[in-house]
């Protein structure tokens, strides 16, 4: 399987679908947000309230208000464009992705083992696709865009929100069609023959396996013989040299019986990759109104347009083009609406926010179909896969948080999802603790950092995030971007299992 075709069609799923999953994880919208680490729903200053606490809206152009805040009321007309993306590597998704990526299958299939690099596969190949479906392990992606107009407190808006994950749901791995072409019609004889002449210790016992698992891949190979033996003591070697776990090497000696005396072959092998998502796009009319110089409360009405989409590619098709071409096909759209509330309290050096999104729940239809496929050597599957994509409830959202402002160039801000939000990856929830700052330094450049932590998981410890924007009189630029120190392999390299980014231009009045 060709991995950077399955990461660049989750990116496509999720532009395209603006796209299954049980509900909508939350996002940081705009640099500036995303500089402090999704914490504003008490000090959003710009046309990103719309997203973060529509209440600020209320203060937005009050020019007699009090002037020991962070100036909201100074400003009468802003319009802004955006877009960030993230992606999220979980657990060891990009290291068996990586691995299957590097491997011939079609040769392995057509010519049997030739080598010591086809050994080496054999042992790959197997560890990779048993590990495909271990719970946890997806690559998440996603991404938000759009544009927004303000006016003293109305504002109209065009923003996207879209979540795709890539997965192989569990137990559905194909352990049927392993089979390899036999060179000399016997699986031990091809082990033996391709083997390295030094290093193996060919003494008939279990060294790195237990004996359990020695004895159960004599089995495997067809009995207790010299042939097998050695050929045991081959792939034994081979798992020591990639360090398997005591349960990667039963599910590796497991494994090697089907191989043995597989019904099909890795040709024919039918396990997928599954990308579900959720996408919406939405038109807010937003309205804030000020109580009293201290007190706000706005609201949003959202026209929503969602889509449901779901497909699966099969793990060993090589001939990625023509599902590309096809990767926007199996969607469900539904246009509905949605209402989001908040409030915003200023007293002295504290804003006090509270935000709710989607309370009323808006609800997008999922869909069935069946789908059609050719396995890796470009034979039609003539049996349909029945694809069964859920319908998606944007459960609401709820948001708080604190700031501190001593004097206006200096912000800093503590917030905290009161929920915990779905996300497109079933029975995996977020629900943030943020923190961040932001120091406008000399009225020019704004510094901003932060980090954040997911409590509702134990994956990924602290993101760390930063930021920076310029400010030329009306005309704004910043730029965010967020990383986790964790790091995870993906292409052959050590990466950020976690990375997020965003960009925006903006006018301020």
């Amino acid at each position: 399987m060709n991995k950077r075709y399955v990461m660049g069609l989750a990116a496509i799923v999720a532009v395209t679908c603006m796209s299954t999953a049980q509900a909508m994880d939350t996002f940081m919208v705009g640099p500036r947000a995303m500089g402090m680490a999704g914490a504003n729903v008490a000090s959003v200053d710009n046309n990103s309230a719309q997203y973060y606490n529509p209440a600020a809206f209320g203060f937005f152009g009050r020019h007699n208000e009090d002037e020991s805040d962070n100036k909201l009321g100074r400003k009468d007309l802003g319009f802004d464009v955006y877009a960030g993306a993230g992606v999220d590597i979980k657990k060891d998704m990009g290291k068996y992705l990586d691995t299957l990526a590097d491997i011939e299958i079609g040769d392995l299939s057509d010519y049997g083992i030739q080598n010591e690099s086809d050994l080496q596969d054999i042992v790959n190949l197997v560890t990779s696709l048993n590990g495909l479906d271990e719970p946890g392990n997806a690559l998440m992606v996603d991404v938000n865009a759009g544009t927004s107009l303000r006016f003293k407190n109305f504002g109209i808006g065009a923003r996207g929100y879209s979540q795709v994950v890539v997965y192989v749901p569990e137990n559905t791995i194909d352990t049927t069609n392993l089979g390899l072409t036999l060179n000399s019609g016997n699986l031990s004889s091809d082990i033996n023959a391709a083997a390295p002449t030094t290093g193996i210790s060919y003494d008939g016992t279990a060294t790195y396996f237990t004996t359990a698992q020695y004895d159960l891949l004599l089995i495997a190979l067809g009995g207790n013989t010299p042939l097998n033996s050695q050929a045991a003591d081959v792939i034994e070697y081979y798992a020591a040299q990639q360090g398997l776990t005591l349960q990667q090497a039963d599910e590796l000696v497991n494994t090697f019986g089907n191989i043995n005396t597989a019904a099909g072959t890795l040709n024919q092998n039918t396990t997928t990759v599954v990308l579900n998502g959720f996408g919406v796009a939405e038109v807010p009319l937003t309205y804030g109104y000020a109580l009293n110089d201290n007190i706000a409360m706005g609201a949003n009405l959202k026209v929503m347009k969602g889509r449901v989409y779901g497909t699966e590619v099969l793990v060993f098709n090589e001939d990625s083009g023509d599902v590309l071409e096809k990767s926007d096909e199996n969607y469900q759209e539904t246009t509905t609406y949605g209402v989001d509330l908040g409030v915003l309290a200023r007293y002295g050096m504290f804003n006090f926010g509270l935000v709710g999104r989607n309370l009323n729940s808006p609800k997008f239809d999922g869909f069935e179909k069946d789908i059609f496929y050719n396995f890796a050597d470009g034979t039609p599957n003539p049996v349909p896969k029945k694809l069964t994509v859920a319908d998606v409830k944007l459960k609401p959202q709820a948001t708080a948080g604190i700031a501190f402002i001593p004097f206006e160039t200096l912000t800093i801000e503590v917030d905290y999802d009161l929920t915990k939000n779905e996300t497109a990856l079933t029975d995996y929830k977020t629900q943030n603790l943020s923190a961040g700052f932001e120091w406008d330094l000399l009225r020019f450049l704004a510094l901003r950092g932060g980090a954040y932590k997911n409590l509702a998981e134990s994956d990924t410890g602290f993101v760390y995030t930063a930021g920076l924007g310029l400010n030329l009189w009306a005309l704004r630029l910043d730029l965010a971007a967020a990383m986790s120190p964790d790091k995870v392999q993906f292409d052959g390299e050590e990466v950020p299992k976690l990375a997020k980014a965003s960009v925006q231009l903006s006018l301020d009045f």
